[in-house]
Formats: structure tokens, C-alpha cells, sequence
């Protein structure tokens, strides 16, 4: 069975669980935007088979309705809305019996859900978002409320890992303010992207498997081909940590993946 031709196509680093997870979140969107879109890995690229452009859907997510849907601006759900058929992304919160989702929060404190999500969503009305490698466009960003000043990202992005414990740079970049990197497009997507596409987590630990796959699915299928429970579809495996990046062992960050061959769900 071959896969349909695509009509988008983004570069995307499998071993960045960050990256990966914005991949399905590009799907996800793309198919609230034009119904019937599938996605899948090829190679150093991710496709979509969908009656669209990488800069249509690009402008659509970064002009949409943009709703905190609690009075908790902290860790309050976020809702993605017109012209997409609507997404609330809760996932961090322990509903329908997803209680290690929680886990996978790498935000805290006084980072905010909605005015971070807000922050790298406005980010996007940049142009430099309107080609194939958008995951590779890095800016620092400003609060959506504030352009004088900046907002850091929740931290999914694993190139911010490296250097994120002030331990590993000889100093703490938020006591001294210090203005950094982020890449919106990975930020906002994979916070999208894993209401559906949640990886597998090891009992008991902060290690998680996820898995591309070859073949094309469609958004409801995701779940399946993430935890590497869809047949068929030439899966690979990453196993990724999420990382303390501070000493209080509140704020995270995603890790960078190797590969695997394990099945999902095994030590």
C-alpha cells in the first residue's frame, strides 16, 4: 500500500521529542482544518496528505482563537479554536483516567499555560515560519501581553535541555534575565499534539517511548501508532527522559531520544 502524495512537507529530528510531538500536532490541526488529513514519517520529514498549504495552515494556527477555559492562568486547559474545529488541550490534567499524563508537564511555578501558548502561537505571524524547516526557526520571543518583554517557552523543545540546569552552565540564566532561544513552532505544536499522541511511560519512572511511523494515518489513529500498538505501519522507537532542570525538581524539560527496538511498554 502506498502513501498518498503529500501536500506538506516538514524537516523534523525524530530523536527531538519535542519535535515529534508537534508533528502531531500538525496533524491534528491540519485535519480540524480540512477533514480527512493524514500524516506520516518519512526519513528527516514529516507528511500531510491534505487539501492545504504548509502556509495556509501556518497563518490559520497563528491567527486562532486562543482561550484559557479556567481561571488558572498557571496550569489552566487551553482551548484552540476558529477556524479549527475546537481543541482543548488538558492533557496535564488527570482526567478520563490519564494520570501519567500529568508527568509529562514540564512547566511550573509561575509559568503560565495559556500566556505561554499565546506567546509562541503570535510568534508564529513571522514568515520565517513559512518553509519546511519551521521546527529550526528559533527567536526570542515576547509576552503576548507585553512586547518589551520576553517569555520563556514550557521547555518540550530538547535542544533547550542541554543547556537548561545552571549546574551544567556555571549560572542561572532566569536570575540574570538573560534573553534565550526558543522555537515557537515546536512549543505550541507539541502542546497540541500530545492531547492525542501521548507516549508510553516506564512505571514508576520520568522515561517515555514513542514511535513513528511509516505509513499514513489519520489523527484517531495516532494514540495507536505513538504507543506503537499499530501493526503495519513501519514503527520506530525513541526513548526519551523528562528531565529535572532545576534543583527545586519542579520545572522539566524533554530530554533528546535515542532509539530503541524495544516493544512499547517493555524495561
Amino acid at each position: 500500500m502506498s502513501n498518498p502524495v503529500p501536500s506538506i512537507r516538514v524537516t523534523v529530528d525524530p530523536m527531538n521529542p519535542g519535535q515529534f510531538f508537534a508533528c502531531c500536532g500538525l496533524l491534528e490541526l491540519a485535519d480540524r482544518l480540512w477533514p480527512g488529513a493524514e500524516g506520516w514519517f518519512s526519513q528527516s520529514e514529516f507528511c500531510l496528505a491534505c487539501s492545504g498549504t504548509l502556509v495556509e495552515l501556518v497563518q490559520a494556527i497563528a491567527g486562532a482563537d486562543m482561550t484559557l477555559l479556567d481561571d488558572d492562568i498557571y496550569s489552566g486547559r487551553v482551548q484552540i479554536g476558529v477556524p479549527f474545529r475546537p481543541l482543548s488541550c488538558d492533557w496535564w490534567h488527570e482526567l478520563g483516567g490519564r494520570r501519567d499524563a500529568k508527568d509529562l508537564k514540564v512547566w511550573a511555578g509561575t509559568m503560565e499555560s495559556h500566556g505561554i501558548a499565546r506567546a509562541m502561537q503570535l510568534a508564529l505571524r513571522d514568515p520565517a515560519f513559512h518553509v519546511r524547516d519551521l521546527f529550526d526557526v528559533g527567536m526570542v520571543v515576547a509576552d503576548a501581553n507585553d512586547p518589551k518583554k520576553k517569555k520563556e517557552p514550557f521547555y518540550f523543545d530538547a535542544r533547550r535541555a542541554s543547556n537548561a540546569h545552571s549546574r551544567d552552565v556555571g549560572f542561572s540564566p532566569d536570575t540574570l534575565s538573560m534573553k534565550t532561544t526558543a522555537y515557537p513552532a515546536v512549543e505550541f505544536l507539541c502542546l497540541a499534539g500530545l492531547q492525542r499522541g501521548l507516549p508510553v511511560r516506564h512505571a514508576g519512572s520520568r522515561i517515555y517511548d514513542y514511535f513513528t511511523w511509516s505509513e499514513a494515518v489519520v489523527p484517531c489513529l495516532v494514540p495507536a501508532a505513538v504507543s506503537g500498538q499499530l501493526p503495519g505501519v513501519g514503527a520506530r522507537g525513541y526513548r526519551f527522559e523528562n528531565w529535572f532542570r532545576t534543583g527545586q525538581r519542579k520545572h522539566k524539560s524533554f530530554r533528546s531520544a535515542i532509539p530503541h527496538s524495544m516493544e512499547a511498554g517493555s524495561d
